[in-house]
C-alpha cells in the first residue's frame, strides 16, 4: 500500500511560498548534547560535568520559549536523556517536540540512530520522529528507515572549512529511502548559513535579514543551537574565543528578539514534525 510519505517526490517536496500554500515557517531546534567541546579542542570534561553545563543552558532556552510562547524541536542524546531524564522530560511537558541525536556526542558510532531511539524512548515514553546526527556526520538513511524516522535533519547545505561541502545538496526537503530530510536553512546564493555560530557572530540586525531572505527564498527557517551555548562556557579555555563571544545569558537576550521580531513579523513557529506532517499531507505540492 502506498503510504503518505511515498507521494513526495525527488529534491522538491517543499515549495516554499509558491502558490500560496506552505510559507513562513520558522524551525526552532536545539542539539540537546553533552558539552564536549573541551574535548574536541584537545582538553578533557566527563560526561556527567557537560550534562550539568547543557543543563543550565537548556533550562534558559525552555524559559525563553515559555516567555515567546513558541515552540522548538529538542534534538537530545542518549547520555544526556539518561543522565538528566527529568530535564529530558519537561521539554515535552512544555509542550515541544523530542527527536534523538544520536548516543555520545563526542563518538559517533554505527547504529546510533538505532540506540538513540531506544534510550531516549525510554525516557520520554512516547513516540519519536526525527533524527539530527552529531555533527552533522553522514548519516545511514536505510537505518533511518528501518527505525521508523519520519525525518531527519543532518545536513546543512552550506560550506563549513573542515567540516563538510554540501553546495551539491537542496536547500529544501527532499526524500531519502523513504525519510524527509530537511535541510538546515542558508540565505543567498552564497548559501551563508544560518545556524548557531551565525548568531554568535554575525550583527544582530544583519542575522535577521539573512533569516528573511532565506524565508523569502525557500518559505522556511531551520537553525540550530546548543544548549551548552547559553551556559557560561567562558571558563573553559581550551573552547575557541568565537564560540565564547555573546555566549550565556547574552546570547539568551539575541536569540530572543530574534524570535520576537520574527514572530511579530507573522511567521509560524512550528516543530520539525509540524512541518514535515504538513509537507506529506499536501503530497509534495506545497
Amino acid at each position: 500500500m502506498k503510504s503518505k510519505r511515498d507521494d513526495i517526490e525527488g529534491d522538491a517536496c517543499a515549495r516554499g511560498s509558491a502558490g500560496g500554500r506552505v510559507k513562513g515557517a520558522v524551525l526552532l531546534s536545539f542539539d540537546i548534547e553533552e558539552f564536549d567541546l573541551p574535548r574536541e579542542h584537545g582538553g578533557e570534561i566527563s560526561v556527567e560535568r557537560g550534562v550539568e553545563v547543557s543543563s543550565v543552558g537548556l533550562s534558559r532556552v525552555l524559559e525563553m520559549l515559555e516567555r515567546t510562547g513558541v515552540k522548538a524541536t529538542f534534538f537530545v542524546t542518549g547520555n544526556f536523556a539518561e543522565t538528566a531524564p527529568e530535564l529530558t522530560r519537561e521539554i515535552l511537558m512544555r509542550g515541544h517536540e523530542v527527536g534523538c541525536h544520536g548516543v555520545d556526542h563526542f563518538r559517533p558510532r554505527k547504529g546510533d540512530a538505532t540506540r538513540s531511539m531506544e534510550k531516549v524512548g525510554r525516557v520520554v515514553d512516547t513516540p519519536i520522529y526525527g533524527y539530527r546526527q552529531p555533527r552533522m556526520f553522514p548519516i545511514s538513511y536505510e537505518e533511518l528507515s528501518k527505525c521508523g524516522y519520519l525525518y531527519d535533519s543532518s545536513v546543512n547545505p552550506a560550506f563549513i572549512p573542515g567540516r563538510y561541502n554540501h553546495f551539491d545538496v537542496p536547500r529544501r526537503p527532499f526524500m531519502r529511502k523513504g525519510v524527509v530530510e530537511v535541510p538546515t536553512s542558508v540565505a543567498t546564493g552564497m548559501r551563508v548559513p544560518l545556524f548557531w555560530l551565525a548568531l554568535h557572530l554575525f550583527p544582530l540586525s544583519l542575522y535577521l535579514t539573512l533569516c528573511r531572505v532565506s524565508l523569502r527564498e525557500t518559505g522556511y527557517l531551520a537553525t540550530y543551537f546548543h544548549p551548552w551555548e547559553f551556559s557560561e562556557i567562558r571558563e573553559y579555555s581550551e573552547v575557541p574565543f568565537y564560540i565564547k563571544r555573546n555566549s550565556g545569558e547574552k546570547l539568551v537576550r539575541r536569540l530572543e528578539k530574534v524570535v520576537r521580531a520574527l514572530a511579530v513579523d507573522g511567521y509560524e513557529f512550528m516543530t520539525y514534525r509540524e512541518y514535515v506532517e504538513k509537507i506529506i499531507q499536501k503530497k509534495g505540492k506545497v
